[in-house]
């Protein structure tokens, strides 16, 4: 007697009489002990499958009786029902159960056998069976290539329809069907790659599309199809299965598909919204004939800058001339919240497309590198390795270089997020560092993806639309698809949406066809979830930075670290693209960096917080201390002030808000010097002083009202509001006198006045500064009176009346004379100088200019000396001696 199951359910004599149970339970218990011929089946498990999990109270005596049916209709057949301790037992040939002669010719063949699931193997009940992993299994004893196909026909020919089709028990079929599914399409594989080297393929594409037709995500099956038509001569059917089938796929197709395509004339067509990237296409042209010497070219940069795209465009347009034949492509997944893919997984893949059976990989990982070194050198090939995670990855995947100039060669390209340094220096690799668009390539991306139409009436909205996106392609095509989505928004509208600093960066994620998630932000964690905890916390901490660009010293400061450790760490984040080094001991960071670091920042304990911005808080005060009228506006501090003006007013702000009141006025106070002092745009100086006068109010510290008041009445006249400058000054004043302070009393007014000169508005500093000059002839005050006699001659000469500008200075001399001399010596001589060569007392302007230099060297401030030899080089240059000038000026 036979026993069918691989189809409906046929028991059948030798004489081919058909005895099938027509009671749908004993089929199911004939068919459970079947295909475990010869193993004991528990009494337990038979009644749950028998009853499909919902045995009633009688099941055990019922399945007595049908077990006792079953024995009578197997009486004399060659098969035997028994009792086995707590379970049955049936037993006999295997051959006479096909699923058992179907695995047997199989095995025979060299098919590898997957795991079966509960019903075959005793697992747990419910188990299911597990992925085909070919890639990884262990090889098996293999029959002769020419002896093979014939045995795997005999097999696939016991199939006679969907296998247990009507066994009477759905349970037992859910947990054997994919078992014997996985096993009859390797058998399918195998055999088409049995006639594919015998040029038969052609016999098997009407069972192979049958196949993949049922199984769309098989890429193997796919994959054979294609290389069966082609080789059948049927190209056209070829291609148009090949669409087909990636069409389905939820991802790229892999290697062995994607080369079936190609070797049947489908090539990936370039992406007619690509745009822009010139130069580095150009550039990869050049670096072709270097990287067939052995050495990868490496393109690295930020998530979402479009790597991937660039080499797929590249590949599009030049695989055809270059790479006759083919592509291996491989996503190795280096950034995967799961981890970076194994290179053995990756070589079989690889060895697979390249023609060797699944069955036979080899096992150890260097056998696997071996072997694929042989198959791909001396071939025109491209293998990119896309998304690497590091060189350890990488280094089984690189081609062997060519044994001699003349022998052709493979091409490896990299692309990757990290910078990969130790690939460079132990391979010679060529880098090729990607950055984000221009903006006008940008705004063209914008327009090819959403339409000129949509784009065209809004050209500031689209730039700031695109500036919000940093310019990285993946983040301007998730802006676009959500405007094309949202046709009644306008571009503006967008825009306005990312500008938010909490919800801005939600707009540009979504979800990917595999249901996961896609994004910047999805990138930017993924990225983030490869760094070592230091640098992670680093990163962190980074978010409470307001700035787009920060140095060593302010990391070490809001870390609590050495410099020397926190550089290490800068420089990990600089290898994955998370900051920018942009120039010694300075990073720079985009803006959506910058939101996904404060995102973390904001999942920091309110102590950690805490802690942190009062170290930036602090560190901000140490590099601005002593910061004074005189030196704010050296080149250092203007130059500190420009890279640092965006995060030293956010400061201001937080220092305020969270209740650091003392911190915040001085801080604000210091940057209305820089403000005033240096030539950086002064849009949001209002705003800081602001905030600071209001944290003095709250310190309730007089003197720091009176100083941020002065700073509000200096902006004011800046801004020609004469009027609200005075009102403003006013108050300034008054606060002065309520600290009991007459020294900081002159010096707001002196401020002021300094302010109008520069201003131009002479008629309104020189009675102003008379005033102060008679102020400051009091036993109280006299020690301002030198200061403020050579403000106001410096005054008078610039309001063009120098004969009492010379008076003034004089007297200014004298003074400090006699107070001892030093720097208000130097200073009274300068305006001395200057009124006599106003006067055209030329070599007494330059007598006085040569004192001033002597002076100068006995006070020991070097910035003073220099601007002595610059007052005596202008004056001898005015005078047409620019030899003599050029001679007396010397840098500070």
């Amino acid at each position: 007697m036979h026993i069918d199951l691989l189809g409906p359910v046929v028991v059948r004599r030798e004489d081919g009489t058909a005895v099938t149970p027509s009671a749908p339970k004993r089929r199911a218990l004939l068919s459970a002990l079947a295909v475990r011929l010869n193993r004991t089946v528990a009494t337990e498990e038979l009644i749950e499958l028998v009853w499909e999990g919902c045995a009633p109270p009688t099941a055990r005596a019922a399945l007595q009786g049908h077990v006792a049916a079953v024995r009578q209709l197997l009486d004399g057949s060659g098969l035997e029902l028994g009792t086995r301790g707590a379970g049955y037992l049936l037993a006999g040939e295997p051959d006479r159960v096909d699923v058992l002669r179907f695995g047997r010719l199989c095995e025979q063949a060299g098919v590898l056998l997957p795991e079966p699931a509960a019903p075959l193997d005793g697992a747990p009940p419910g188990t299911a069976p597990p992925e085909p992993a070919p890639m990884e299994a262990a090889p098996v004893e293999t029959a002769p290539a020419d002896g093979a196909p014939p045995l795997l026909r005999a097999a696939l020919d016991l199939w006679r329809g969907p296998a247990l089709a009507d066994c009477g028990s759905a349970l037992l079929r859910e947990r054997t069907l994919p078992y014997l599914t996985d096993l009859r399409l390797r058998a399918l594989e195998r055999l088409a790659d049995g006639l594919l080297r015998d040029g038969r393929g052609g016999e098997l594409a009407a069972e192979l599309a049958e196949a993949a037709d049922g199984h769309p995500a098989r890429q193997t099956l796919a994959a054979r199809l294609v290389r069966c038509l082609e080789q059948d001569g049927r190209s056209a059917e070829a291609r148009e299965r090949y669409e087909r089938a990636v069409a389905r796929l939820s991802r790229p197709p892999g290697p062995e598909l994607r080369l079936a395509g190609e070797q049947s004339g489908v090539r990936p067509a370039a992406d007619r919204r690509f745009v822009g990237r010139t130069d580095e296409l150009a550039r990869l042209d050049q670096v072709v004939p270097a990287a067939r010497d052995g050495r990868p070219i490496l393109v690295t940069g930020p998530a979402g800058v479009g790597k991937t795209s660039l080499v797929r465009q590249w590949t599009a347009r030049r695989g055809d001339a270059y790479f006759p034949d083919g592509v291996l492509h491989a996503e190795l997944r280096g950034f995967d919240p799961d981890g970076p893919r194994e290179p053995a997984e990756v070589l079989g893949e690889f060895l697979t497309a390249l023609g060797t059976a699944p069955d036979a990989l080899p096992r150890d990982p260097e056998d696997r590198a071996r072997r694929y070194r042989e198959l791909v050198g001396g071939r025109r090939m491209l293998v990119v390795l896309d998304d690497a995670a590091s060189y350890e990855q990488l280094a089984p995947l690189l081609p062997d270089p060519p044994a001699t100039d003349s022998e052709p060669a493979p091409v490896a390209i990299v692309t990757s997020r990290s910078r990969l340094r130790h690939l460079v220096v132990r391979t010679g690799g060529i880098p090729l560092p990607l950055g984000v668009l221009g903006p006008e390539e940008a705004a063209a991306l914008l327009a090819r993806v959403l339409g000129e139409d949509r784009t065209a009436g809004e050209p500031e909205a689209v730039a700031e639309l695109a500036e919000r996106c940093d310019r990285l392609p993946l983040a301007l095509r998730l802006a676009a698809a959500r405007l094309a989505a949202r046709p009644d928004w306008s571009v503006a509208d967008l825009a306005a949406e990312l500008a938010d600093e909490q919800t801005g960066p939600a707009a540009l994620s979504g979800t990917g066809t595999a249901g996961g998630p896609l994004g910047l932000t999805a990138a930017l964690d993924r990225t983030y979830r490869t760094l070592a905890p230091d640098a992670a916390r680093l990163f962190t901490l980074l978010g409470l930075h307001p700035g787009a660009e920060l140095d060593t010293a302010t990391a070490a400061a809001l870390a609590d670290l050495p410099p020397a450790a926190t550089r290490t760490l800068l420089t990990r984040l600089d290898a994955v693209h998370l900051l920018e080094e942009s120039g010694p001991g300075r990073y720079a960071r985009r803006e959506l960096v910058r939101r996904h670091a404060a995102a973390q920042a904001a999942e920091l304990t309110c102590d950690e917080r805490f802690l942190a911005l009062d170290r930036l808080i602090a560190h901000y005060l140490d590099v601005t201390a002593g910061w004074t009228a005189g030196s704010a506006a050296t080149v250092g501090a203007g130059a500190w002030f420009r890279r640092e003006e965006s995060a030293l007013r956010a400061v201001v702000v937080c220092a305020e808000q969270q209740g650091r009141p003392a911190a915040a006025w001085q801080l604000a106070h210091r940057a209305s010097r820089l403000y005033e002092t240096t030539g950086h745009d002064r849009t949001h100086w209002r705003a800081v002083v602001e905030a600071g006068l209001r944290a003095a109010h709250t310190d309730r510290d007089e003197a720091a009202v009176a100083r941020l008041a002065t700073d509000l009445a200096v902006l004011h006249v800046d801004r020609a509001a004469h009027r609200t400058a005075a009102d403003t000054l006013e108050r300034a004043v008054a606060a002065a006198d309520r600290s009991g302070d007459a020294a900081l009393r002159h010096h707001c007014r002196s401020r002021v006045a300094a302010a109008l000169l520069r201003a131009g508005r002479y008629e309104r500093a020189v009675p102003m500064l008379g005033d102060l000059v008679a102020a400051a002839r009091t036993p109280a005050t006299d020690h301002l009176l030198v200061r403020s006699l050579t403000d106001l001659a410096d005054a008078l000469v610039l309001a063009d009346d120098p004969g009492p500008a010379l008076r003034h200075a004089d007297e200014a001399v004298r003074a400090a004379t006699a107070r001892s001399g030093g720097a208000e010596a130097v200073l009274a001589t300068h305006s001395r100088a200057r009124a006599l060569h106003a006067l055209g007392r030329r070599d007494a302007a330059l007598s006085s200019a040569r004192l001033a230099v002597a002076l100068g060297r006995t006070v020991g401030d070097p910035a003073l000396e220099a601007r002595s030899h610059n007052l005596l080089a202008d004056l001898l240059d005015a005078l047409g001696r620019t030899v003599e000038g050029a001679e007396a000026r010397r840098p500070a």
